[in-house]
C-alpha cells in the first residue's frame, strides 16, 4: 500500500492535550463510533495531495515559502461534525470556527500550490475538521453526537506542514517532513 502527502495545520502537544481533556469533559460516556485518530495524529488538512513524489513535495513547499501571504491565527475546536451527513456517517469530526478565514485562506494557497505542481483540483468544497473517527460501514450518529456537551479549545495556526501517511502492521502514522511559517 503506498503511502500518501497532505498539507495540513499541526496541533501542539499543549493542544492536543487541551482538545482530549474537552472531549472527555463532553463525553456524556457514549464512545464514538469507529476506528478512532490517535491524538498524535490530530491535525487540520487543507489539502489531500495523495500520491507525492519527493520532487513534487520539495516543489510544493518552495512555491507555498514563496507566495504565501497568510498570516497565522486562532482558530477554535467547536462541536461535532460528519462526512457525508450525520444520519450515515463515515467520519466523524471536530468542527472547525474559523472566525478570521485563516484555514479558508491555506487551504486555497495550499490548492492554488498543488496545481501549480501537477496536481488535480481538489473537486470538494473545503470543510475545515479535524478528524476523530472513520466508520465502516456508515451509521447515524446523530443520536450519539446530540448527547455531547459543548467544548470550545483554540488551536493556534502558526504554520502550514506537509506530512507523509505512514503504514505499518502497527498503525497509521502521520510524518511531518516540511513546514512553512506563517
Amino acid at each position: 500500500m503506498s503511502d500518501h502527502a497532505f498539507l495540513a495545520i499541526d496541533l501542539t502537544t499543549d493542544e492536543r492535550h487541551a482538545l482530549s481533556a474537552a472531549l472527555t469533559g463532553a463525553s456524556p460516556g457514549k464512545r464514538l463510533p469507529g476506528k478512532h485518530t490517535a491524538p498524535e495524529n490530530w491535525h487540520i488538512t487543507t489539502r489531500f495531495l495523495g500520491d507525492c513524489s519527493d520532487q513534487q513535495a520539495e516543489r510544493i513547499m518552495y512555491q507555498l515559502s514563496e507566495s504565501i501571504e497568510v498570516a497565522g491565527g486562532r482558530v477554535w475546536c467547536d462541536g461535532f461534525g460528519a462526512f457525508p451527513k450525520r444520519s450515515k456517517a463515515s467520519v466523524v469530526y471536530v468542527a472547525m470556527d474559523d472566525l478570521n478565514g485563516v484555514l479558508e485562506r491555506l487551504a486555497v494557497a495550499s490548492d492554488d500550490a498543488a496545481e501549480n505542481v501537477g496536481f488535480e483540483q481538489e473537486g470538494r468544497p473545503f470543510v475545515p475538521h479535524l478528524t476523530l473517527a472513520r466508520v465502516r460501514p456508515p451509521v447515524d450518529v446523530r443520536h450519539v453526537l446530540e448527547s455531547w456537551d459543548d467544548f470550545r479549545v483554540p488551536i493556534n495556526v502558526r504554520s502550514l506542514t506537509l506530512f507523509r501517511t505512514r503504514r505499518s502492521r502497527t498503525g497509521i502514522r502521520y510524518d511531518p517532513i516540511d513546514s512553512v511559517t506563517l
